[in-house]
């Protein structure tokens, strides 16, 4: 047995977590957009629909991990920054990349009508600030796709997680004042928000019949917060792993009892398959984390290979996806997103060094006058 208050740093699982819960959206989107999809649609199914639970496996570990990290720093502008890095910069050039590449080579239209359409404007600045949602059309682009006309579905969740890191930051500066109320307001506040977004859930799943596509994944990020304020209580052993795994399956069983067992039980599973489980599998940490990145490219590369290559087999689709988007995240976490979050300049450094620069310049502009 271990205890969670115990364990800090990097030594876990999560890269690895994360980019299987990636790929497994990557697996479940090939299926949906080629219009393949096969086996139950009941609601139980739904629920455990791999794609579904692996965006709440990433709204958990966002939720535990950026907690500890705004904690952890122990400063907002530094949180701030490094959310800011973590996000956007892949983002832009996921949205250069594949906005240009597809008005070229993919879409019908002649170039200059595709870039100078409302239409792709409009796709790009909410794509690229998050503000007000995201858009999933651009124009003359997989009409004729069997799921037509989305270009990136997968960027539904960004708003929201987004969101939520501000619900984070506006909670702290709320409490600037009273820096010592920090820790307890945090640790009581996201176990109450987690527990009234599971009941708001579970009504959802009872009187609507549905699954709330939203709530679940905002209730699994405030899930991992609690968590991370409460890990000194946290005990995790090969015996409970089994236990929640075993609970897990039964209530499989039960239409009633799936949803309420599955929001308790899937937190505390990701966090005995992170710390629990060693051995060569945390050799992955030495590697890289590509789940952002496969998790941005994954669905535009999927339509795009559907509409080049007409009668596409689910296999080769999932084969040429998963290459493509290992490529491309790969690339992106070593050139571009690792050295965004190791770029330490918070906001308050980048704003003394430009007016140093500026003091420089009036500096020099004074000489040369009076030379």
């Amino acid at each position: 047995m271990i205890c969670l208050g115990d364990t800090r740093g990097r030594d876990n699982n999560f890269d690895l977590i994360r980019v299987v819960a990636a790929l497994t959206v990557l697996f479940v989107h090939s299926a949906a957009l080629s219009r393949l999809t096969t086996g139950s649609t009941g609601l139980t199914s739904r629920y455990f629909d791999g794609a579904a639970v692996a965006v709440d496996v990433f709204f958990f570990t966002s939720g535990f991990l950026v907690t500890g990290s705004l904690f952890g720093r122990g400063n907002i502008f530094e949180y701030a920054w490094a959310r800011l890095m973590r996000i956007f910069p892949a983002l832009w050039l996921m949205l250069l990349v594949t906005v240009t590449g597809l008005g070229l080579f993919v879409g019908t239209l002649p170039a200059a009508e595709f870039f100078l359409s409302p239409v792709t404007h409009d796709y790009v600045r909410h794509c690229a600030t998050l503000v007000n949602g995201v858009r999933y059309q651009l124009p003359g682009l997989f009409a004729d796709n069997p799921y037509t006309s989305s270009v990136n579905g997968s960027l539904w969740t960004l708003p929201i997680e987004w969101r939520l890191y501000e619900y984070l930051a506006g909670g702290w500066v709320l409490l600037a004042l009273r820096p010592a109320w920090r820790g307890p307001a945090f640790r009581y506040g996201t176990a109450a928000a987690a527990l009234i977004l599971m009941a708001m859930a579970i009504r959802v799943f009872f009187v609507e019949h549905a699954r709330a596509s939203t709530l679940v994944p905002t209730f699994m990020f405030f899930y991992g917060a609690a968590l991370q304020m409460w890990r000194s209580r946290v005990n995790l052993s090969y015996f409970r792993g089994a236990a929640l795994l075993a609970a897990l399956a039964t209530a499989r069983l039960s239409s009633d009892a799936i949803l309420p067992v599955y929001l308790v039980t899937l937190g505390p599973l990701v966090l005995h398959a992170a710390y629990l489980l060693g051995g060569p599998i945390r050799a992955y940490n030495r590697v890289g984390d590509y789940s952002y990145g496969v998790y941005i490219y994954a669905f535009p590369i999927q339509q795009a290979l559907i509409a080049l290559i007409p009668g596409l087999s689910l296999i080769l689709l999932n084969i040429y996806a998963s290459a493509l988007t290992l490529c491309c995240a790969v690339l992106s976490w070593h050139f571009l997103e690792k050295p965004a979050l190791d770029w330490k300049l918070t906001p308050a450094a980048a704003t003394e060094r430009l007016f140093e620069r500026l003091r420089e310049s009036l500096s020099d502009w004074r000489r040369r006058r009076a030379a």
